[in-house]
């Protein structure tokens, strides 16, 4: 794929790539060049692709554990082999250095390797009921079931690897998803979508909307076929969400307070390095950025002299 050129993109919908009637032009946030044509779903196109993944969700639930293994260790295969161009992406529409960009490719496919693992490891319990008279000589079980169809909506800041924490667990467990990715870092989740369109992932199983958070992220919220929204980003639009989900399971991963402590007995300057990068690496777009040390008392007094050393250096 030629990254220079202006390329009108489709969505992504019940297996195969759908027209939209409306665009927008991504440009690169580094250089102002102009990347895609990306589409901006409408609310009939939000509301085939929620359809789409509840009619699938039966299909998916009865894929057994080893077929929802084979998808993802595919999908993990297919991203290894084209993690250059995956880099390259990731690079151009998020603004990061292509070295830092392919560590992130490397996160990205761990994590498809991890959710394949975990596919053959998703089971219930075993439950003696002798806590009581009654129950002597009896056992209990459960069986874990697949909740159905997950909103999943994801941020610019690591836009391939926070979209695999996603949709990897997701489909390892037998569900099915309909994943809207930030405006400003679409063009991962439609390589994802190329990806997955070559595994044996049944048709809606997966689908891809870009476009307005307020079109589609609200519907995702509140439609009743949708039981499970994932969202990561600011914690005002997280609580947004899960005061309009009512019943359904929300899992937010919202601004973090991190912290460092700073034992005795270590290279104070090596630990110095570590916390001014993770501090400041991406200007602090990170979700567990550095924003709290706590120093021994006994290497305080180091710690922030050779700070200051490092900072005028």
């Amino acid at each position: 794929m030629v990254m220079t050129e202006t390329l009108k993109k489709k969505l992504y919908i019940n297996g195969k790539w759908q027209e939209a009637e409306k665009f927008t032009t991504l440009k690169s946030p580094y250089s102002g060049e102009v990347l895609a044509e990306i589409p901006s779903a409408s609310l009939e196109d939000v509301e085939l692709a929620i359809e789409s993944a509840y009619q699938a969700r039966k299909t998916m639930a009865a894929l057994p554990s080893h077929k929802r293994a084979a998808i993802l260790e595919k999908l993990a295969s297919l991203l290894e082999s084209r993690k250059d161009e995956a880099a390259e992406i990731i690079a151009k529409e998020a603004a990061k250095p292509i070295k830092t960009a392919m560590v992130e490719v490397s996160r990205t496919i761990a994590t498809y390797k991890f959710a394949a693992e975990e596919a053959k490891r998703i089971h219930g319990e075993t439950l003696t009921m002798d806590a009581t008279a009654d129950g002597e000589g009896r056992i209990g079980y459960t069986v874990r079931e697949p909740l159905g169809v997950v909103g999943a909506i994801t941020p610019f800041n690591f836009p391939m690897n926070l979209v695999a924490h996603k949709v990897g667990p997701a489909i390892a467990a037998g569900n099915t998803l309909v994943l809207k990715p930030a405006s400003q870092t679409p063009l991962s989740s439609l390589f994802l979508a190329e990806l997955l369109a070559e595994t044996d992932l049944p048709a809606g199983a997966f689908n891809l909307v870009t476009g307005s958070g307020s079109v589609i992220g609200d519907k995702l919220v509140t439609d009743s076929r949708v039981k499970s929204i994932s969202f990561t980003g600011s914690p005002a639009v997280g609580i947004g969400i899960r005061n309009k989900a009512g019943l359904k399971k929300v899992s937010l991963e919202l601004g973090s307070n991190a912290a460092v402590i700073v034992d005795k007995g270590i290279n104070i300057d090596k630990i110095i390095q570590r916390c001014v990068s993770a501090a400041f690496a991406f200007q602090g777009q990170v979700c567990i950025s550095l924003q709290r040390a706590y120093v021994h008392e006994e290497v305080y007094d180091e710690f922030v002299k050779n700070s200051r050393k490092q900072r005028m250096a």
